[in-house]
């Protein structure tokens, strides 16, 4: 199914389960899971490589400090190999996010956030490791399904600057529609 059909259904799911009560309090909450998030597909050498590269899934840990205030950790990575050539690609990144609406079972909000991403290729007689940087801004949902109040699933979407050796970058968010996300609160 395509990244805007998912969209499109996530974002009716939302609209029609979110209803108008108190918001979920995550102060002090501490939650594990999963992000399609800090992509890149920018890894020099065969283009196997690079293709192996597009998409970085990564494990998130996010805080809520106040009903306002969160900040999350990102660590992602990867491993490839075709024929004789191979490579890993790994990302690190922490985002700031502050609630701007609060419902009983959504929660919008906007932030910003940094990325570290090293790659290393290796075909035999070169090994290549180079170190780029992401900068994103972006606006996003996370939301609770009725009578699951500690599973939640997130969309964002924003715009990122990816630098990475002689390669620049500059769009939307995660190289597509946008973030997609599901975590379990504690």
């Amino acid at each position: 199914m395509k990244a805007w059909k998912i969209a499109v259904i996530s974002l009716f799911l939302m609209a029609v389960l979110a209803t108008p009560a108190l918001a979920v309090d995550l102060t002090n909450r501490i939650s594990m899971g999963y992000n399609h998030q800090l992509s890149y597909g920018i890894v020099g050498g065969e283009d196997a490589i690079s293709s192996a590269f597009l998409a970085n899934q990564s494990f998130s840990c996010k805080y809520w400090a106040t009903r306002e205030i969160g900040i999350e950790g990102i660590l992602g990575f990867m491993s490839a190999e075709y024929e004789d050539v191979g490579g890993w690609g790994m990302t690190l990144g922490g985002k700031f996010h502050y609630n701007v609406i609060m419902e009983q079972q959504m929660n919008v909000y906007t932030g910003g956030g940094l990325g570290l991403l090293p790659v290393t290729t290796d075909d035999g007689e070169d090994k290549d490791t180079n170190v780029g940087f992401q900068v994103m801004a972006f606006a996003g949902a996370e939301f609770f399904l009725p009578g699951l109040p500690n599973l939640a699933f997130d969309m964002e979407l924003g715009l990122q600057y990816l630098d990475y050796d002689e390669y620049r970058q500059f769009g939307t968010y995660s190289g597509g529609f946008g973030m997609l996300g599901i975590r379990y609160y504690f």
